[in-house]
């Protein structure tokens, strides 16, 4: 089951990426969960996880729990 709820959404041209908090110094950006880049000209707003249109990214929403965390790799 996906999770829903509250997501980062990163607009990048026409798709809609999930998106994830990144520390870089004193800044804090929002980068893409699917390919972990983030630009100058994305848009980013807080939305519901079902407005994502990236597929890469709604697979990864998948394996979410109900809290909105990942595991990657093996336990």
């Amino acid at each position: 089951m996906a999770f829903t709820g509250l997501v980062n959404i990163v607009k990048r041209k026409k798709t809609l990426h999930c998106g994830f908090k990144v520390r870089l110094g004193s800044d804090v950006k929002i980068a893409s969960v699917c390919n972990k880049t983030w630009h100058l000209e994305d848009e980013v707003y807080e939305d519901i996880s079902s407005s994502v249109t990236c597929k890469r990214c709604q697979k990864i929403l998948e394996k979410a729990n109900e809290d909105g965390y990942v595991t990657f790799g093996r336990r």
